[in-house]
């Protein structure tokens, strides 16, 4: 069994910061493939998430950085940055990451199941509260 990433909330895991690699694009973020496997409901190469540190005031959501959720296989120069599914980035940021390494991290894939890249709905959504709060202001 593989320590993380640890599901704490539907589609949202705990992990921590394993290191950085010169084999993941500045996109990419990656676990170890079995620890994925094992652990969550994440789709390697195709599931996106936004990620999250505690003690860090959060930014909007849809200003976060997205990133591909790759999987780290055995014979990769990273795999031992991720041995029990810590999490592994791009050697790209690792300037602006490389004080949180051995940190927690949490990692949002909601996005990726629940919008799917189809936010038709939600923008519907929004527009309606708009015209409803720009109709009740005016009355």
């Amino acid at each position: 069994m593989y320590k993380y990433p640890k599901e704490i909330i539907s589609d949202i895991y705990l992990s921590k910061i394993g290191g950085f690699s010169e084999e993941l694009s500045k996109e990419e973020m990656g676990i170890n493939i079995k620890a994925i496997y094992t652990n969550t409901s994440i789709i390697p190469e195709e599931t996106f998430c936004r990620i999250r540190f505690f003690e860090e005031k959060s930014k909007p959501y849809f200003l976060k950085k997205r990133f591909k959720i790759v999987g780290i296989e055995e014979d990769m120069e990273s795999y031992d940055m991720t041995r029990d599914g810590e999490v592994v980035f791009s050697e790209e940021v690792r300037e602006e990451l490389k004080n949180k390494v051995g940190e927690a991290v949490i990692i949002n894939t909601v996005e990726s199941f629940r919008f799917d890249g189809d936010y038709s709905n939600l923008i519907n959504y929004l527009s309606k509260l708009w015209r409803f709060e720009s109709q009740r202001r005016r009355n």
